[in-house]
């Protein structure tokens, strides 16, 4: 595994990908890479998307370093448990919601994509359709 992964090549790669992405739909977003710590690598907001997009879009990629899957699929387990929901809600670093994407090295989590400004949903579809063209 590389020192730095992703490495800011990379995740400027991902980020081009995935702002032409947002475009191609017509939607304004905030994307941001972290490495594994959790530390931004690239970072990148659309013309016209609110300062603190780009935050909601960091704290999605970290809860997707911290489950290790798209935050999709812990976001409809957290619906259905209010206890756990409410032990992270008091987390400020995460966010639990559609639109943040584990990036993997040899099957490790190195570090992750974040999304927001689309909509939680609409903000999933974009990294998803990014994610498969990377």
């Amino acid at each position: 595994m590389p020192d730095f992964a992703p490495a800011l090549a990379e995740a400027q790669a991902a980020l081009a990908t995935t702002l032409a992405e947002a475009g191609r739909r017509e939607q304004q977003i905030a994307a941001v890479v972290v490495d594994r710590g959790g530390h931004i690598v690239a970072a990148a907001r659309m013309d016209g998307v609110g300062h603190l997009t780009l935050e909601i879009a960091r704290r999605r990629a970290a809860a997707a370093l911290h489950f290790g899957e798209p935050t999709r699929e812990p976001a409809l387990r957290l619906a259905r448990d209010p206890a756990e929901a409410a032990q992270l809600a008091g987390l400020g670093e995460i966010l639990v919601q559609p639109g943040g994407f584990p990036w993997r090295d040899a099957g490790a989590v190195v570090g992750a994509l974040g999304i927001a400004g689309a909509g939680a949903e609409d903000d999933h579809a974009i990294g998803d359709t990014a994610i498969g063209m990377l």
